[in-house]
């Protein structure tokens, strides 16, 4: 199923869609998993700018005063439809921080993402091609002290320019009457962020860009770093994805609305098995093809010079092991602090090759948690997470003769405590017996039907449009692809739901990721989706609600049979603590 474009997803947010095509978009919004998690991250940044920076700088009464003079959030999906219908947790989050963060109106819809207070105003599909000689290449200068990307990265990257870690490059290309120029850059040997911008004619900043960059039907990649020497750097180990990754997706890309500047960020750090390889000179290239709706050429280079960053980055060795009682093996091997965050190398291997994953925190001397790490597939409500860097895209492991090498980002820690590493949870793959033989007739009948396996309760029904929901669209009636211009095109299939409750020893982790489904006939179903509505911890245990759809189930058999042979398993608070930094 094609989720909602950046393009379509801003155009909403900035209340600039149609009304048929707002009701498509909130449609698919309801029932998207993917692009509500979007929108919750957006939510998460806003909620974390709201409580650094404005709470800090407007007394309560001059927001009350502003938020009285504005007009509701034109995000219509962010609105009960009734006063007593409490929205799914996405929704009546942003309600509340929308409202509170919307402080002027050419600024009604800002939405933070990478840590920076943004305003999506994206309107470009960029489809690019590359060419292997530099163009428009232009010498770095000193690093300037009124930095771009001091205002505008996350807390990281505003931290490295601070410190005089930016670089002024200004290099530039114009065509078709549009300049795209790149202003500035920092990188350090774990990460590269740069501050570019597109203007008109007359030098004023464009309300579009290349907010398609990471647009997953790209086929063409518009950025390539390369070496001095021009040689194109290549992640030294492919991801198992790597068929499928699309060619900028590990670019992440924000605007910032009061400068017309665009952030575009990526992790440096898998091109590299060293960080003394990192040469003490890049160059970025863009080649790109397209800037909205104009079709043109522009193209330059990019120099970025490492070596100051490369001297300010400090690798601690650490290699402590351990091997916990689930027979996950860890050895805490080194941790690198650089200008714009911190590493953690950790390798893990196991002794029954099965899946295993784990969590621990960073306690300085104060026994204050500086950092945490949780395994991604964790719910968000549950996930033990803390001051890590979001947006880094790489798969962040490596594989290694005995098993496997764990890469993990947290923003700067001050190097002058003592850290000691305490291990937290571990997630363990056991077997599981769950066999849910559910009778068509009965769903069709909006009969529920309950199972259980192992204390993880499981209640399936036939999926039914809450007459309250906030969005009502007249006549939706399952699932549609919504295309580029804004319609939509029903996909036939069979809605299902679920409601589970996990057990309290089972990982806050979605259950379907190891579900079969099938009939009678022993016929298996693969063209599944699952949209998650749903995620709470509450004592312990995860409540979760999805919709299943059954893409080309037109027919129903007799029976719909969901089996399951495993399930992720949390052991806490496994004990084991070490130092493994003594500060300076």
């Amino acid at each position: 199923m094609n989720c909602l474009s950046q393009r379509q997803l801003i155009a909403y947010m900035e209340d600039r869609l149609s009304p048929v095509n707002k009701r498509n978009a909130e449609s698919h919004l309801d029932h998207c998993t993917h692009c509500q998690h979007q929108l919750e991250q957006w939510i998460d940044e806003l909620h974390q700018t709201e409580e650094t920076m404005w709470e800090e700088s407007l007394s309560k009464n001059m927001d009350q005063k502003i938020i009285q003079m504005l007009s509701p959030h034109p995000v219509r999906v962010l609105t009960p439809a009734t006063p007593t219908h409490q929205p799914p947790a996405w929704k009546q989050r942003s309600i509340t921080i929308m409202k509170r963060m919307t402080l002027t109106a050419a600024a009604l819809t800002v939405v933070v993402s990478g840590g920076m207070l943004v305003s999506p105003t994206f309107a470009s599909y960029v489809n690019a091609a590359f060419t292997n000689s530099p163009i428009g290449k232009a010498d770095p200068v000193a690093p300037m002290n009124n930095s771009i990307l001091q205002k505008s990265g996350d807390s990281g990257i505003e931290q490295a320019a601070q410190k005089g870690f930016a670089q002024t490059v200004n290099v530039s290309a114009t065509d078709q009457g549009i300049t795209f120029e790149v202003k500035e850059v920092m990188a350090d040997p774990l990460r590269i962020s740069i501050a570019a911008i597109v203007k008109d004619k007359n030098g004023k900043p464009m309300d579009s860009f290349l907010s398609e960059m990471i647009r997953r039907d790209n086929k063409e990649q518009v950025i390539t770093i390369k070496d001095k020497q021009g040689n194109v750097l290549k992640p030294i180990e492919a991801s198992a994805n790597e068929d499928t990754r699309k060619p900028n997706e590990d670019w992440h890309n924000v605007m910032n609305v009061d400068t017309g500047y665009m952030s575009l960020d990526r992790e440096l750090r898998s091109y590299f098995a060293d960080i003394s390889e990192i040469p003490d000179e890049l160059i970025v290239e863009f080649n790109i093809k397209q800037l909205d709706d104009i079709k043109g050429n522009w193209k330059l280079s990019v120099p970025v010079d490492m070596k100051k960053a490369k001297a300010a980055t400090k690798t601690h060795e650490i290699n402590k092991t351990y091997t916990t009682p689930q027979g996950l093996k860890l050895d805490v091997k080194q941790m690198t602090f650089a200008p714009s965050g911190v590493e953690m190398v950790i390798d893990r291997s196991t002794t029954d090759n099965q899946r295993k994953e784990y969590s621990y925190e960073l306690v300085n001397e104060k026994g204050t948690v500086v950092a945490a790490w949780d395994s991604k597939a964790v719910i968000r409500e549950a996930s033990k997470q803390n001051n890590v860097i979001k947006y880094l895209k790489w798969d962040h492991t490596r594989s290694t003769e005995n098993g496997t090498r764990d890469f993990h980002y947290f923003q700067p820690i001050d190097a002058s405590q003592s850290l000691t590493f305490k291990l937290g949870s571990v997630y363990t793959e056991e077997a599981a017996a769950l066999n849910a033989k559910l009778d068509t007739d009965r769903l069709e009948k909006k009969e529920s039907i309950a199972v259980e396996d192992q204390g993880d309760q499981f209640t399936f029904k036939k999926y039914q449009k809450d007459p309250n929901a906030v969005v009502d669209v007249e006549g939706y009636d399952g699932v549609h692809r919504v295309n580029d211009d804004g319609s939509t095109t029903k996909l036939e299939g069979y809605h299902l739901s679920f409601e589970g409750k996990l057990d309290p020893d089972t990982a806050a982790m979605t259950p379907f990721e190891y579900w079969t489904i099938s009939d009678e006939t022993g016929k298996k179903y693969v063209d599944v989706d699952y949209y998650i509505h749903k995620t709470e911890y509450e004592k312990g245990r995860a409540i979760l609600g999805s919709t299943i759809f059954l893409e080309n189930l037109t027919t129903l058999p007799k029976q719909l049979i969901i089996t399951s042979e495993k399930r992720m398993v949390e052991h806490k608070n496994v004990e084991w603590e070490v130092p493994i930094y003594a500060g300076k």
